[in-house]
């Protein structure tokens, strides 16, 4: 009987040892799987911030970008608007910067000239000063004139710049302008020799725009002699001494000499 009971108490004490081993295997299985999920937890949620990281990188590159493409909208948009400025500036303010030394006058054969190039007011008879305001090319804008030798120069201003629009040439080209039947003409003059006189006329509507000419002239029939016959002349047509002096009459009444 005590045998029995010894082995009965054996074999309990067997079970409970093998309890114990199974429910520690148990534990360690559990604390396993708790650290796998808990590394599974870590490195999604490492993923989670690399992708946050990512889409705020991409965010912040996309705003870059948009920045980058304001700031150079903003840019084209300044120098528009600075371009749309500059068109409207008016022909007197031109001439105003031209005569401020500010920019420069485009000459008849496109070479650039500024105010300090001329002689100003020095009391020579080849220096220059300034003149009136006139609307030479009947456009209804003024022109400037810079008076001086042979008539001085007539300047025009147009599409943001200032242009030579006529100059005195010398003695056989003295510049000067008249109000002919209602509208101004430049007139060049060449009365260098005795018993010659010759005069070209150019109508305007807008500098670059020539509409009308006359020439006309006086000349001795016989070259050798000063107190001869003259003969007048119309655009080529021979006309009476009274046509031509009724025409004269007309066209010097007006002339402005703008010689210094």
């Amino acid at each position: 009987m005590n045998r029995c009971k010894k082995i009965a108490i054996l074999v309990c004490v067997f079970l409970t040892a093998l309890n114990i081993v199974a429910c520690g295997q148990e534990k360690e299985d559990e604390a396993v799987n708790t650290d796998e999920s808990s590394t599974i937890q870590q490195e999604s949620s490492v993923q989670t911030v690399e992708g946050t990281d990512l889409e705020i990188k991409e965010d912040e590159t996309a705003n870059a970008d948009e920045s980058s493409v304001n700031q150079q909208e903003s840019s084209m948009q300044t120098v528009e608007s600075i371009n749309e400025e500059d068109k409207s500036i008016g022909a007197e303010e031109l001439l105003d910067l031209f005569i401020n030394g500010s920019i420069s006058a485009i000459s008849s054969e496109d070479s650039a000239f500024y105010i300090t190039d001329l002689d100003m007011d020095s009391g020579e008879w080849d220096s220059y000063s300034i003149g009136e305001r006139v609307d030479l090319d009947n456009d209804g804008e003024n022109e400037l004139i810079i008076c001086g030798p042979y008539g001085g120069i007539y300047l025009d201003a147009r599409n943001n710049k200032v242009y030579e629009f006529a100059v005195g040439e010398g003695d056989s080209l003295m510049l000067s302008y008249v109000v002919y039947n209602g509208s101004t003409w430049i007139m060049y003059s060449n009365r260098m020799h005795t018993g010659y006189e010759a005069y070209h006329m150019e109508k305007f509507e807008g500098a670059d725009n020539l509409v009308a000419e006359m020439n006309f002239h006086e000349e001795l029939v016989d070259e050798d002699n000063v107190e001869g016959e003259e003969k007048y002349t119309l655009n080529g047509t021979e006309i009476s001494y009274d046509e031509y002096f009724e025409l004269c009459s007309k066209i010097f009444a007006t002339e402005e000499i703008t010689t210094k």
